[in-house]
């Protein structure tokens, strides 16, 4: 078993909405876990992301809109570039534990997938938990808990990578919480000369860069209009403008979150200036990156197909209704490698 011993980059949004914060940016590991700081915040009309695309939604600049509270809940995507899946380990801090792995089916959950979870159902009460993403050979994980995962014993074939310690007050906070484990955990064979490109800057196949943006969606809404946010978890990608382009004979595209930069979720207020009926086909529909404030365009992905790995179909997105635009794996305009995978969208609803 591949294990690393201690937390690596984190890509981590700040959390002004939530009851806790943490550090924007990219902060090197040490050998103590990295533990985001906790603070009583009760602001609700902060950005939900820091350093891109805050104050550009709704009605325009400067709009002060009060985030709604909800029931809390938790949105995984799985952004880990250099492998088929990954399993998470919420392993209690400091004391420890041995629960089971999510998701519970031994296959893990794929690339670019999503999943909704209540935290109450998966993680201890009134604990911190340190992250730990599982990869490699997944099928050997069967019937084995965190502890013998994460304690670096486990089957050979199976890489084990800390990423973060995560507050308690993240789970229960009155948010939308969004999880996207990114970067490359390595393993066999994981190196290759477009390596950065594929996984990072900071990665080599003795440096693996794990990572982990953690945000909140948010829940404000449009009864005539979509509400779209985006969410920058590709630690390969420079910041971007995001567009959205409809599927219409000479549709233009709008700019849904402009100059988003790594571990970043924005605008908020959300972009809520394009109502359903003017996106026409969705099929034909696209989003857009651009180098920000220009338009050199440097990728384009159909929204239908990121629509389905969010779970989500086309009947479901439509006017009065959240939805995040979560970005991960490779630089734009790099095509999937030899163990790493190509700019991809993936879209789930902000308030599940």
């Amino acid at each position: 078993m591949t294990a690393l011993a201690r937390p690596t980059t984190l890509l981590l949004a700040a959390l002004a909405p939530l009851a806790f914060g943490l550090a924007s940016g990219c902060a090197e590991g040490t050998d103590a876990p990295q533990e985001p700081s906790t603070s009583a915040s009760s602001s609700s009309s902060s950005s939900s992301g820091s350093g891109g695309g805050g104050g550009s939604g709704g009605a325009g600049g400067g709009e002060v809109v009060p985030e709604p509270d909800g029931p809390p809940v938790l949105t995984i995507v799985n952004g880990v570039n250099d492998h088929e899946a990954i399993r998470l380990c919420f392993v209690p801090y400091p004391d420890g534990g041995d629960p089971a792995p999510y998701p519970a089916d031994p296959s893990g959950l794929a690339f670019a997938a999503a999943s909704r979870v209540d935290p109450a159902t998966l993680l201890p009460a009134d604990k911190d938990v340190y992250l730990h993403v599982i990869a490699g050979d997944l099928t050997k994980t069967k019937d084995l808990g965190c502890a013998a995962l994460t304690e670096g014993n486990g089957p050979a074939g199976v890489v084990a990578a800390p990423v973060a310690v995560i507050p308690a007050s993240a789970f229960v906070a009155k948010r939308s919480l969004l999880l996207v484990p990114t970067g490359c955990v390595g393993g066999p064979g994981h190196t290759d000369p477009l390596e950065k490109e594929g996984c990072g800057p900071t990665y080599s196949a003795d440096t693996p860069n794990p990572g982990l943006l953690a945000a909140a969606m948010s829940r404000v809404t449009d009864e005539g209009n979509l509400s779209l946010q985006a969410a920058h978890a590709a630690q390969p990608m420079p910041s971007v403008d995001v567009r959205l382009v409809p599927g219409t004979e000479g549709g233009m595209p709008q700019q849904v979150a402009p100059s988003l930069t790594a571990g970043a979720v924005g605008p908020f207020p959300p972009f809520r200036q394009l109502a359903r009926f003017e996106m026409g086909s969705i099929a034909q529909a696209e989003i857009l990156t651009f180098v920000p404030g220009q338009l050199v365009k440097t990728s384009a992905s159909p929204l239908d197909a990121a629509l389905a790995r969010g779970g989500l179909t086309q009947a479901d997105f439509e006017d009065g209704r959240a939805f995040t635009f979560v970005a991960v794996g490779a630089q734009p305009g790099i095509a999937a490698g030899a163990f790493w995978h190509a700019l991809t969208w993936t879209v789930v609803r902000s308030d599940p």
